[in-house]
């Protein structure tokens, strides 16, 4: 696989599992719009734009830089991706199983 398809293919799980994560916290929330709603919003903008980052540079690395060598750049943002991935991954988890928990004590 060529690092471009690795980097489409870790943005593309990027961009799903912060939409789970923005559902989950969503579905938590109190349905009148209120200042603690806005706070998610902000919080989960700027753990989309710190996942982001890394992603983009790797993307401008891969396109710009054409090394015969190892790109260390290119390693280090898809590393620093996949760990993020990773965390955010189990914030899902934690979000949707407490989502499930309490759904199955009020039946």
């Amino acid at each position: 696989m060529s690092d471009f398809m690795k980097i489409i293919l870790t943005s593309l799980m990027y961009i799903l599992i912060c939409w789970l994560l923005f559902l989950g916290i969503r579905k938590q929330s109190h349905p009148e719009p209120s200042s603690r709603s806005r706070n998610w919003t902000v919080w989960f903008m700027g753990l989309f734009i710190v996942g982001a980052a890394p992603l983009a540079f790797a993307w401008y690395t891969y396109t710009t830089d054409e090394r015969l060598d190892a790109n260390i750049g290119l390693g280090l943002a898809m590393l620093f991706a996949w760990a993020y991935c990773a965390l955010l991954l189990c914030g899902v988890v934690g979000v949707w199983a407490r989502e499930l928990w309490r759904r199955n004590k009020e039946h």
